[in-house]
């Protein structure tokens, strides 16, 4: 990438050129608002009222592929007092969905046991020795969520053992499916459900809506549940999760939202404090830089000694699943103190990593594997890489026989799929195009090294020359207002391809400067364009303090918010990039 002083050049695009009347069209819409809105293609009155107020209605949870036989299959348990067993993965989406089925199977009388595997000894998804001590604890039944789509050989063992096994996931689906007695996924072909793009929270949330409607028609439920209670487990999960905030999953995160504001479960409550948020104020935001980080620590850095002998991850379950208030308190702030070990760790593994690739420009792959990365974090330092070089990376963990790792990616290159095309090497593997897990022979390293730095060299052509900053509207700082930011929230919740909203101001002139938080991480700037001056923050942008200096222009990429201090509120820019004003300076002169 370029650089200009030190700042990082990436290129700037304008979603869409042009003005829109939209605002007029729509009595009373914000025209910073309308403008976003048009710049994403929602330029119609009626495209605009379905994505800023969308219907509640969903499809019917019996249309996903498998449905119905999972439901009487659960039925069958309850109605006979099977012992089941929640099995889930250790990330956010993972832990909040083996919690929502934990407690909606548990709603209905049932025996349930969740099971987490550890991250390290047992690493992701169904493993035999683990399935054969739920079947040795005489449980008959597990329902897995975010995980077993991919799972032939374990679910084959499980099945002539005596456990059955009902499979929900979200996951891309493989040729050969696992002898499972059901297995739920939207992204199956032969599955009617319209949309494909859930969360594992909001696979199981859909089928604990189909279990409770049936479970109340069978007279196996005393009295209606409504699985609107479990909307803040989805919310969570969803956000903090790879996929697409639109569509039903924005619907349910909305939902969810508004359920944590109103009535929180004690966990969510307790972490919420710990991380500085009103839980009356929770945003897409919280959950996916606060909550959700807090909740991953656990399952990232914990082993079973540091649990009682269990996986970490179940430390953020035992929060998610608690009624009491003070247990919630004690379990979020010692998951706060993973996090903050984990933040420290990230920082010298990425410094690391990098030192272990030397000279990274112009590699179609950042492929780095070293025996002291710690695994609960590679996954982190590869999204570290991505984001650094613009370029897929694969980092691992590796051992004596076996290596484990995780891959990050770019638009344009499907990392599970390349991972597919060398499946010969591979052990076990899954994801998402974005994002997967891998296990392999370390003897197998430097042939999937090669194979797939051929694999993306072919495929650079699709992920262009470098990383894109996309502007939703270029404003002046004189067209913003103290409504403004509660106008854009509108479009919340943020994240996969529903993006922050990306406003760009240029010229601006610096009139103040410096670094601040932790190692000065942050940069905190006061910036005019000569007749109006504004606060801004630029999080994880503190290194440019030195590349920049009092009177020079800038261009900035920002979100307006409102910063209250003192009862006082004020207009506050959250800088998303900054670079060296394009054009000359409100009073014509240029940068130094």
């Amino acid at each position: 990438m370029a650089s200009t002083n030190g700042l990082a050049s990436p290129q700037w695009y304008l979603k869409r050129g042009g003005k829109t009347d939209l605002a007029t069209r729509m009595n009373g819409l914000d025209p910073i608002l309308a403008q976003v809105l048009y710049a994403r293609k929602i330029d119609t009155p009626e495209l605009a009222r379905a994505f800023l107020y969308p219907p509640e209605d969903a499809a019917d949870p019996l249309s996903m592929a498998d449905m119905a036989p999972a439901v009487e299959r659960l039925l069958q348990a309850l109605r006979t007092g099977e012992a089941i067993a929640v099995y889930g993965d250790y990330d956010a989406d993972g832990v909040t969905a083996t919690a929502l089925l934990t407690l909606a199977l548990r709603a209905l009388g049932g025996e349930v046991t969740p099971y987490i595997p550890d991250r390290f000894d047992e690493a992701y998804g169904l493993n035999t020795p683990a399935l054969k001590a739920l079947r040795d604890r005489g449980i008959t039944l597990a329902v897995t969520v975010d995980c077993g789509v991919r799972s032939v050989e374990e679910v084959a063992h499980a099945r002539a053992s005596g456990l059955d096994l009902i499979i929900t996931d979200h996951h891309s689906v493989p040729e050969k499916l696992p002898p499972a007695v059901a297995i739920i996924n939207p992204r199956r072909e032969d599955s009617a459900y319209p949309f494909r793009e859930l969360a594992g929270v909001g696979v199981a949330y859909r089928l604990a809506q189909a279990l409770f409607e049936a479970a109340s028609a069978a007279g196996i439920a005393q009295s209606p549940i409504d699985a609107d209670a479990f909307l803040d487990l989805v919310a969570v999960g969803t956000v903090a999760d790879i996929v697409p905030l639109l569509g039903e999953n924005r619907v349910l995160a909305q939902r969810g939202l508004a359920r944590i504001r109103a009535a929180a479960r004690p966990g969510i409550q307790a972490l919420a404090k710990v991380a500085g948020i009103a839980v009356s104020e929770t945003d897409s935001i919280d959950i996916a830089f606060r909550l959700g980080p807090r909740l991953n620590a656990a399952g990232r850095l914990l082993t079973r000694d540091d649990n009682h002998g269990r996986g970490g991850a179940h430390l953020a379950l035992d929060l998610l699943l608690t009624e009491e208030p003070a247990e919630a308190q004690a379990l979020a702030e010692r998951l706060d103190g993973v996090n903050t070990e984990r933040q420290a760790l990230l920082e010298n593994q990425v410094a690391r990593a990098q030192n272990l690739l030397g000279d990274a420009e112009g590699r179609p792959i950042l492929f780095v594997h070293d025996p002291d990365f710690p695994e609960g974090i590679v996954g982190l330092i590869a999204s570290r890489l991505s984001d650094a070089f613009y370029r897929p990376a694969l980092v691992l963990r590796r051992g004596t026989r076996t290596s484990r790792g995780s891959a990050r990616s770019v638009e344009g290159i499907h990392i599970t799929q390349a991972l597919d095309e060398n499946a010969d090497l591979l052990q076990r593997w899954g994801g998402h195009a974005l994002a997967a897990g891998v296990t392999l022979k370390t003897a197998n390293l430097q042939a999937l090294e090669e194979r797939l730095t051929a694999y993306c060299a072919a495929h650079l052509d699709g992920i262009g020359d470098g990383p894109k900053q996309h502007v939703d509207a270029i404003v002046r700082l004189d067209e913003l207002t103290h409504d403004t930011p509660a106008a854009l929230a509108l479009l919340e919740p943020f994240g996969a391809d529903n993006p922050e909203p990306a406003l760009a101001t240029r010229g601006l002139i610096v009139r103040s400067l410096r670094p601040v938080g932790r190692d000065g991480r942050h940069l905190r700037l006061y910036v005019s364009d000569g007749q109006r001056g504004i606060s801004a923050i630029a999080f994880r942008l503190g290194h440019l303090a030195e590349s920049l200096a009092v009177g020079d222009a800038v261009d900035l990429v920002y979100r307006p918010t409102l910063n209250v201090w003192q009862g006082e509120a004020s207009l506050q820019l959250v800088v998303q990039a900054i670079r060296l004003a394009s054009e000359p300076r409100a009073d014509g002169t240029q940068n130094r």
